[in-house]
C-alpha cells in the first residue's frame, strides 16, 4: 500500500528536524566550544606571525634594495614575499577567520585545525629560510606563539 504523500512529507520533515536538533545539541557542548576557541586563538597567533614576517621581509627588501637578492633555490626576496602574501590570503585571511568563527561544523573545524598545522610548518620553514639573509627578524618563532 503506497504511502500518502502528506505522510511522506511529514516523516521527512520530522527526520530533518530531529537531525537538526541533534546537530545543535552536539555542537553546543562546552568541550566543542572550547576546542573551537582554541582553534580561533591559534589562527590569530599564526596570522600575526605571518603578517609580521611579511612586514619585516618587505622592510628588509626596501631598506636594502634586495628585491632581486636570491634567498635559496633561485627564489628572490621579492618572489618569496609574494609567496608569503599569497599563502596568507589563501589560508590566514580575515575572510577565512570570519568563516571559521561563524561555523559550528565539526568537519570544518577539523579541516581548519589540519590547515593550521600545515601553516605552522610553512611559517617555521619561512623563518628558517629568512635567517639565510642574516637579517634579524623579530617575529616570534611559530612554536613560541602556540
Amino acid at each position: 500500500m503506497p504511502l500518502i504523500p502528506e505522510y511522506t512529507i511529514a516523516v521527512a520533515l520530522g527526520v530533518i528536524l530531529i537531525l537538526y536538533i541533534l546537530s545543535r545539541f552536539f555542537n553546543s557542548r562546552p568541550g566543542h566550544l572550547t576546542r573551537k576557541n582554541d582553534i580561533l586563538d591559534r589562527f590569530q597567533q599564526l596570522r600575526s606571525v605571518s603578517i609580521k614576517l611579511q612586514e619585516e621581509l618587505s622592510s628588509y627588501i626596501l631598506s636594502n634594495s634586495a628585491d632581486k637578492q636570491v634567498l635559496f633555490d633561485n627564489i628572490t626576496c621579492k618572489e618569496f614575499l609574494k609567496h608569503l602574501q599569497r599563502n596568507h590570503i589563501q589560508n590566514l585571511s580575515d575572510k577565512n577567520y570570519a568563516r571559521l568563527k561563524n561555523t559550528h561544523n565539526r568537519v570544518i573545524l577539523r579541516q581548519a585545525n589540519k590547515m593550521l598545522s600545515e601553516q605552522e610548518i610553512i611559517l617555521t620553514d619561512a623563518q628558517t629560510k629568512l635567517k639565510v639573509i642574516g637579517y634579524n627578524f623579530t617575529a616570534q618563532p611559530v612554536q613560541g606563539a602556540l
